[in-house]
């Protein structure tokens, strides 16, 4: 039995659809102005990326084609009904019923390959849908749509802001590089190659972002540690380098005076070794030292390299050089020291020896035979050169043992 249709149904239908329409309208607006959507039509796009929007594409141009059919019969229906004046009769409710509810909306013809035609089938064919089955097919490519645009914009804002940082932190780089100048050291090779990573990675999160976001090149938080820890390091050198380069010839200056304190350290050695020698038989010396020669001509090799080698060289060597030579004239001023050593325990030796003797005579045994030819044989050993530490070592205990025996026969 068909169900007839009133005028104020037709009315109802008619109303239900047009605001229908206004939400699919606006629907499709606020996607073709969605910024994800924006940036996929812009880009050149790569990879999974390019896939996914040419799929989304063709579906999108479909929804419009769609959505152009379906306006076209809720526009048919619109122009039948007329103004509110206008008199329907049967015919004119039965045919916008049937607008209403059949097949009415007629989607543009499609081509049969021939190669999947068979005898009798047509060349070209054409889908005719209800106006719900309309509205659910534009709701499902929409969803579909959305969901790439939206995928891609997030994909894009996930991935261009650690990129922007490590970009800007190359750019500084680079920038301190070129204030070092050129050069041979590794670290001008380690920042191109950063640069490139960085550029490689930032050109495919443009064209591919949905690509970068997952799979074997997805760009990581590890990753981008990883880079950022290399360019730390890249900076810091060339940091030092430029310092080097800013400070080179005061701080060479500074190297030089130590250079100078070192060899009169080295001289005064040299000039109490000889003393040592005429003072003391066969003393045991640490060897001499030459090293403010030898830093002299690393001093000379860095003021020649430093029209060829790279400030990152020449810094570190000049740093290593500094260091090195504190070092050494620490040691140089020690090596005094265990030089004057026999000397300064003879001196020690001395002043024990009187130091008894003068306990002695406030007792009153100083003069004791014993003691006396003690004292004296010690005495001529101490104040002999070359002097004999080993034998006036032992002499001097001997006296100082003598002096502790006598000293009890007094109390």
């Amino acid at each position: 039995m068909t169900t007839m249709w009133t005028r104020q149904a037709i009315d109802a239908a008619i109303d239900r659809r047009a605001l229908e329409r206004s939400g699919v309208s606006a629907g499709l607006l606020e996607l073709d102005d969605h910024p994800g959507r924006r940036l996929l039509d812009g880009a050149k796009l790569t990879g999974a990326t390019a896939q996914s929007w040419a799929k989304a594409s063709a579906e999108l141009a479909g929804l419009w084609t769609v959505f152009e059919a379906y306006q076209q019969v809720l526009d048919r229906v619109s122009a039948m009904r007329g103004g509110p004046k206008t008199k329907l009769g049967d015919r004119e409710l039965a045919a916008m019923a049937d607008l209403l509810t059949g097949r009415s909306v007629e989607l543009p013809r499609q081509a049969v390959p021939f190669e999947r035609r068979g005898l009798l089938d047509p060349a070209s064919t054409q889908d005719l849908l209800t106006l719900d089955e309309a509205v659910e097919s534009m709701a499902r490519t929409y969803d579909m749509v959305k969901k790439v645009a939206v995928d891609a914009e997030n994909a894009w804002n996930r991935l261009l802001e650690p990129l922007d940082d490590l970009q800007a932190k190359a750019r500084a780089a680079r920038a301190t590089a070129d204030q070092v100048g050129a050069g041979g050291d590794p670290v001008f090779d380690r920042l191109a190659g950063i640069e490139k990573q960085v550029s490689d990675m930032r050109r495919q999160a443009l064209t591919d972002p949905l690509g970068m976001v997952g799979g074997a090149s997805a760009l990581t938080p590890a990753r981008v540690a990883g880079l950022l820890g290399q360019l730390a390091d890249v900076q810091t050198e060339l940091d030092q380098a430029l310092v080097a380069r800013t400070e080179f010839d005061q701080r060479l200056a500074g190297l030089q005076d130590v250079i100078v304190r070192i060899a009169r350290a080295e001289a005064e050695a040299e000039q109490v070794r000889v003393t040592v020698r005429e003072k003391i038989a066969a003393p045991k010396l640490p060897p001499a030292s030459a090293a403010a020669a030898h830093l002299r001509g690393k001093v000379a090799e860095l003021e020649r390299e430093r029209s060829g080698q790279s400030w990152t060289l020449l810094g570190r060597n000049l740093s290593a050089l500094e260091k090195n030579s504190r070092l050494i004239l620490e040691n140089a001023q020690k090596r005094i020291a265990q030089i004057r050593e026999p000397l300064d325990r003879r001196d020690e030796l001395r002043g024990l020896l009187e130091a008894y003797r003068a306990r002695a005579a406030r007792h009153g045994v100083a003069e004791a035979p014993v003691l006396t030819a003690l004292y004296q044989s010690v005495h001529d050993r101490l104040w002999s050169a070359p002097c004999d530490l080993t034998a006036a070592e032992a002499g001097v205990r001997e006296y100082l043992a003598a002096v502790g025996a006598a000293l009890p026969s007094m109390s």
